[in-house]
């Protein structure tokens, strides 16, 4: 069905009522998917049989059940998931940040947006260590709430992924096999379960992160860190961004780089000074992992009865990777609930869309993150742009604060940032904020 005129595409191959499909993945990807598709065929008086599977229980502590994101969600994904009638659960939120404070060498800024509100962070899994009997995982709330619509789980390793007439036959480690209409790849870019496909798909470029966690007692949080979000710039070669994400007694600690290692996150420690001070004094890393971000895009993500989602495929650069997995999961649930599941269909209702949402997009990421990382990696030009920030603000100007929350949170299109932050109007600003000689 067009959203513009209403009317149903002629679909070439339409998703069968009573579909059985199946999703390699139970994460926020795989759980949008069921949730979004489930609401579309109800609404028109449709069924289908969708099934998650997933090796990991996200309700288990430590790696078993870590998904290995930093785990922050803005204003603008809480009303996505608000849309899907499903309110944030109280027992998910394991911190609630008002803002952003981004560090130079010197200089700090606390950067909040009015209009965004605030920022909840969540484990995607149990957490490093046994979590607390009130808590709940994000990805184990968004998997319970697609059982609760009708979705199935299996907690199993799919071993071999077949082609059949019909669609694809999966056969699992505990020797059950199980045929399906259609197959959804929601396994993210750190599985290898793509390989089984064998439809061409090549994986999008990547950059090798690193993630610890690190306790932190309730008072250091909220008297040191303020309960905010910390950014600050690497000093070492191979780190770019390190970010600080407050979630109960536990700091997560990322570093953003091509190739960051643990060892690299340790000497940040030591010869960072700026980092050294928003953590703990001898704190001890209690976990750690290295998550692949997406910087590119996926070749041939989608053939006949098969589609891959999330960050597998395309996501926004270096930001924002669950609010990626949930766009790229409801258009793929448009698409085959409203025109149909033939490859050009496929092409044109899912491929299209995801490249146009985010794609060149990302070419505006790249450079604003440049841009802000050679600004704020300098020592006394980080310091000098930040107390322009501040000035700013302290005149009720909040353009520059504005862009630096966009810039770090990911909340915003990149093009939208880019107009902002090249516009006249701002660059004149910035200008007549510099410090005069004399």
């Amino acid at each position: 069905m067009s959203a513009a005129s209403g009317k149903r595409d002629p679909p070439g191959e339409p998703l069968p009522d009573g579909a059985s499909i199946g999703v390699i993945g139970a994460g926020p990807a795989g759980s949008f998917f069921a949730l979004h598709l489930l609401n579309f065929l109800s609404a028109d008086g449709r069924t289908a049989r969708i099934t998650l599977i997933d090796r990991k229980t996200f309700s288990s502590s430590g790696p078993s059940g870590c998904n290995m994101c930093a785990g922050a969600i803005g204003a603008a994904m809480v009303k996505k998931i608000a849309a899907l009638s499903l309110p944030l659960e109280g027992k998910v939120i394991r911190r609630i940040a008002d803002g952003y404070e981004i560090h130079g060498r010197d200089v700090a800024v606390t950067v909040r947006h009015p209009d965004r509100g605030e920022i909840y962070t969540v484990f995607r899994g149990g957490g490093p260590v046994a979590p607390r009997p009130d808590a709940k995982s994000f990805d184990q709330f968004l998997l319970d709430a697609a059982v609760a619509r009708g979705a199935e789980f299996i907690h199993d390793r799919v071993e071999r992924i077949e082609k059949i007439p019909s669609g694809y036959r999966l056969a699992f480690t505990g020797g059950a096999v199980r045929d399906f209409d259609f197959l959804v790849g929601a396994f993210g870019v750190n599985s290898t379960v793509s390989r089984m496909l064998r439809i061409g798909y090549a994986p999008p470029a990547t950059w090798h992160t690193v993630q610890a966690e690190i306790p932190a007692s309730d008072r250091f949080i909220v008297e040191r860190l303020k309960n905010r979000i910390h950014i600050v710039p690497g000093r070492g070669k191979g780190i770019r961004f390190l970010a600080i994400t407050p979630k109960d007694d536990f700091l997560t600690l990322t570093g953003i780089g091509e190739h960051v290692k643990i060892g690299d996150l340790e000497n940040e420690r030591k010869i960072n000074s700026s980092l050294a001070s928003l953590l703990p004094e001898d704190a001890k890393v209690v976990c750690h992992c290295h998550p692949q971000a997406p910087v590119g895009v996926a070749e041939h993500p989608f053939a006949e009865r098969v589609a891959i989602i999330g960050d597998a495929f395309i996501s926004r650069y270096l930001k924002n990777g669950i609010e990626s997995s949930h766009d790229t999961a409801r258009i793929l649930a448009n698409a085959l609930a409203f025109h149909g599941i033939s490859v050009p269909a496929l092409r044109e209702r899912f491929h299209r869309p995801c490249l146009e949402l985010f794609r060149y997009d990302n070419l505006w990421g790249r450079l604003l993150l440049g841009v802000y990382e050679s600004v704020l990696r300098k020592g006394r030009l980080s310091d000098a742009y930040l107390r322009i920030v501040n000035r700013e603000a302290a005149e009720g100007n909040m353009t520059q604060a504005r862009i630096l929350w966009s810039v770090f949170a990911g909340d915003t299109p990149y093009r939208e940032i880019a107009g902002e932050a090249f516009a006249v109007s701002t660059l004149v600003d910035l200008v007549r904020f510099l410090p005069r000689r004399g």
